[in-house]
């Protein structure tokens, strides 16, 4: 009987954050996304609600961890009359790496040096805006600090944790995998992998006619503690399937939990030995070790977590 696992959903945090990747890697602050360059900004010729006077803006980054303080500001532009000349086209918005998911721009009023929210770009591909918006309607003021993390920290963070996940043989936080078979087995069980499992979602299998169909519910128990089992409940037998790799989807979901907080230590601290080598390890072999290999002292934390069946 094939099987294949595919991950449905990602968890949607890490085990570990970025300040104790820094703490663990004794790195100081300066480990962010740097702020954008310049934008361009010029009068559009037509009348709009920018008030008179001269205006400036800055760009930052957004990330999943916070956001940059304020970009290069741009060249002054100056509104003589919003009756003929008050709105402002922006081009060459600058576009962030892999991890930025929206950038804002920010606008000075009339005369003034306080940068103010315009607009927020909700994505990362726009380079183009039209501001017809009035000094009443700005927002906050820019960040004077840079909350974003580093992005080569944040993939290996990732790194590590899908690196441990598969020497465990579990997932840690919560996620929903789909386990396709081509066929039910002869027995009664059926096991799951990814360790603990929270729930069963779904079976759905492809019958002898090719026609999908859910199994129901009660002709099946899930045993959720380790190791995940679905058996067969009494008087019933798995139906006959057609003969194809993944004529049985069973969709799970699986993981010590919501938060870090459900993640045992001692995985945690494996997975920051873990980032510690790849961090000063950046090359794809090292001498007299396999660039495959996970470090003895990530082992020993890890070990104890493995998953066997």
């Amino acid at each position: 009987m094939l099987e294949n696992l595919i991950t449905v959903t990602e968890p949607t945090v890490e085990p570990v954050t970025i300040d104790e990747v820094k703490a663990h890697l004794r790195l100081d602050a300066s480990n962010y996304y740097l702020a954008p360059s310049e934008l361009t900004a010029e009068l559009a010729g037509t009348a709009g609600n920018v008030d008179d006077g001269v205006h400036r803006y800055k760009v930052t980054f957004v990330t999943a961890d916070g956001e940059t303080e304020g970009g290069t500001a741009s060249a002054a532009v100056t509104v003589a009359d919003k009756t003929a000349d008050g709105q402002i086209s922006l081009t060459n918005i600058p576009v962030g790496d892999t991890g930025v998911t929206a950038r804002k721009i920010y606008r000075t009023e009339a005369g003034g040096s306080d940068y103010l929210l315009l607009t927020t770009i909700s994505d990362n591909t726009t380079t183009t805006y039209t501001d017809n918006t009035a000094d009443s309607s700005l927002g906050a003021e820019v960040p004077s600090t840079n909350t974003t993390a580093d992005p080569y920290l944040t993939m290996l963070i990732q790194a590590a944790r899908e690196m441990a996940e598969a020497y465990t043989k579990r997932g840690f936080i919560t996620q929903t995998h789909r386990l396709e078979l081509t066929a039910f087995p002869r027995g009664t069980a059926i096991f799951l992998p990814k360790g603990d499992i929270q729930s069963v979602t779904s079976v759905v299998y492809t019958d002898g006619d090719g026609v999908e169909q859910t199994l129901s519910t009660s002709s099946y128990d899930v045993q959720t503690s380790w190791p995940g089992v679905i058996n067969l409940a009494d008087g019933y037998t798995w139906p006959d399937t057609k003969k194809t790799l993944g004529a049985v989807k069973i969709t799970f979901v699986a993981g010590y939990g919501d938060t870090a907080a459900d993640v045992p230590q001692t995985i945690k601290q494996g997975m920051l030995m873990l980032i510690g080598h790849y961090y000063n390890n950046r090359e794809s072999t090292i001498v007299g070790t396999s660039a495959s290999e996970i470090p003895m002292t990530s082992k020993s934390l890890l070990s104890p977590h493995v998953v066997s069946i």
